[in-house]
């Protein structure tokens, strides 16, 4: 056996944690924003919002997997994320092309979706009430689920579910469904 002095060694055991340390780190963290640790990957409304809001306009929050606001304030729902009107709010979706993976009214009475981009959902769920959403002229909502939502949003959707869709009204000349 080769003969190795102890602060070599020790040095080598000190490398090998700290890249043991970095890998783990990087997989917590690539764990935690995909919701696989509990963490909700959608947001809840808190007041009257908007798509574009940022975190400091406070109308959205981090979502738990129990499906209610945790407090921390955020931003709108990004791309192939799930959102759960929080209260009877009236959200705009005026993030051009922006794909909700799923809308969550169950235990509100949501005001409504105003349709002002070109918007694609994929499933709306409810406990009863219905959503109502007005589509701006010349824009489009597109149902198109093709993934269902797990609990980690909040609630769980399978795709293509629009039990929660309400009335839709459109709003002039070429808006489309």
């Amino acid at each position: 056996m080769a003969n190795i002095s102890p602060k070599l060694f020790q040095k080598a055991i000190q490398q090998g944690l700290k890249a043991a340390l970095f890998t783990t780190s990087t997989a917590a963290i690539m764990l935690s924003s995909s919701g696989a640790l509990g963490v909700a990957a959608g947001v809840i409304s808190t007041n009257n919002a908007a798509f574009n809001d940022l975190a400091v306009a406070n109308n959205w929050n981090e979502i738990t997997a129990r499906g209610v606001a945790n407090g921390t304030p955020a931003g709108g729902p990004q791309d192939n994320g799930a959102f759960t009107y929080g209260g009877d709010h009236t959200i705009t979706a005026d993030e051009a092309g922006r794909i909700i993976t799923a809308i969550n009214v169950a235990g509100t009475t949501p005001v409504g979706l105003n349709i002002t981009q070109n918007t694609v959902v994929g499933s709306i769920v409810t406990g009863g009430n219905l959503l109502p959403v007005t589509i701006t002229a010349g824009k489009s909502l597109t149902l198109n689920g093709t993934n269902a939502v797990a609990a980690n949003h909040g609630f769980d959707a399978p795709a293509d579910n629009y039990t929660g869709l309400g009335n839709i009204t459109l709003g002039g000349a070429n808006a489309a469904l």
